[in-house]
């Protein structure tokens, strides 16, 4: 694939904000004079509409990119249960590959917006079908990659086995996003400081606790500091 401008947001788990996370960067994005195109090519738990199956998540995505595109090239694979992908298409009497995937994003990544914001499912070893995960799909895409950490008890394990198999990999890290979504959960912010001093990424930011829906841009991220780095190293 050729060489595309944007982030891939993945989540250590499911449910730990990639999406809110993902809409916030877009509306930064699109604040400060920048096109944008957002795209989910895997979704799963959707609901049956007048028009097909829809994706909440991926409808924010649609909805808040500079670029306006037809649903289904936001979110070519769109499956009905809310389960692994290589699941959901079985039940849906289909099979995921990278290559079909490819092929069905093709369109979309040759639309040349200044930055893609391209949200995964679930966490980095989600299977999409016997041989290949989420992994294969990033380095296909080939863009730095921002980890939101769900802060919630367990959260350390999961981020830090995510962070070394995308090291494994070679796969750009580049902003680390502790979300809290746990709002009791005992020493949150001790957690966050752990994570921040364990891993070697360019960029961190901790957003506390706040009921929000997919579409408030309040949370407080600084993503300047992250788009002034365009030129380093990892948007090669």
């Amino acid at each position: 694939m050729q060489t595309k401008k944007g982030f891939f947001i993945l989540g250590t788990d499911t449910n730990v904000g990639k999406t809110t996370i993902a809409v916030n960067l877009l509306s930064f994005l699109k604040k400060n004079g920048y096109s944008t195109l957002g795209l989910k090519p895997i979704a799963t738990g959707a609901q049956l509409t007048e028009y097909g199956l829809r994706n909440s998540d991926a409808v924010c995505l649609q909805k808040s990119a500079t670029i306006h595109i037809p649903y289904e090239q936001v979110n070519p694979f769109c499956f009905l249960a809310p389960v692994a992908p290589h699941i959901a298409a079985a039940q849906q009497s289909s099979q995921l590959s990278i290559d079909k995937i490819m092929d069905f994003c093709e369109l979309s990544l040759n639309l040349n917006p200044d930055y893609y914001v391209v949200e995964g499912l679930g966490g980095a070893a989600v299977p999409l079908n016997e041989k290949e995960t989420m992994l294969d799909l990033m380095q296909q895409l080939a863009l730095p990659v921002i980890l939101i950490v769900g802060l919630r008890l367990g959260c350390l394990n999961h981020t830090l086995l995510t962070y070394e198999i995308l090291r494994k990999r070679n796969i750009p890290l580049v902003a680390c996003i502790c979300n809290q979504i746990d709002p009791d959960m005992l020493f949150h912010e001790e957690n966050a400081l752990y994570l921040k001093q364990a891993m070697n990424v360019p960029f961190f930011s901790f957003v506390h606790y706040q009921n929000l829906n997919t579409l408030d841009f309040e949370v407080c991220i600084d993503w300047l500091n992250l788009i002034k780095a365009e030129n380093e190293s990892f948007f090669v």
